[in-house]
């Protein structure tokens, strides 16, 4: 857990800066910092449309009885997207602009899924959907959740 919080915070910041140094030098201060404005607005602009384009998709998918996996995985990254293309810096643009635009994303969502398809098959992660107001899980039977340990349901009857 150190290490991508010392990423986030620490190293990313400090490329960030160097960057916005070196960038500056070349093109002057205030074009860098007209750039970065511009890039900030056209990124939240496109984040919103393509928000818009994939909560319609996602509507039509449920409609169909469909499961939108790709899609949520899609509108996660187009919010991750719109936060990096709001952080000032370039190396942040980059990586907001490839998860905002379409043709990049959906490489991004087939990659994303991979992992968590991994994570949950490791049962690292679960899903639990609620029906009713009720908690649902399909029964299994017991469930290892560790090397000597096994999660189940039981019921009492008199």
């Amino acid at each position: 857990m150190f290490l991508p919080l010392f990423i986030a915070f620490t190293l990313l910041p400090a490329i960030e800066i160097y960057f916005l140094f070196k960038i500056g030098s070349v093109f002057g201060g205030l074009n860098t910092i007209l750039f970065i404005i511009a890039t900030g607005a056209i990124g939240a602009y496109m984040a919103r449309i393509e928000g818009r384009l994939i909560l319609n998709k996602i509507s039509h998918e449920l409609n169909k009885g469909q499961i939108p996996s790709n899609s949520i995985i899609g509108g996660l990254l187009i919010f991750a997207g719109g936060l990096l293309l709001l952080t000032p810096g370039f190396l942040t643009d980059f990586i907001g602009f490839s998860f905002v635009l379409p043709g990049t994303r959906h490489l991004l969502v087939v990659f994303f899924k991979g992992i968590f398809e991994k994570a949950i098959e490791s049962g690292n992660v679960q899903f639990y959907g609620s029906f009713n107001g009720q908690a649902h899980r399909e029964e299994q039977g017991p469930r290892k959740v560790g090397p000597d340990t096994f999660e189940a349901e039981f019921e009492r009857k008199s």
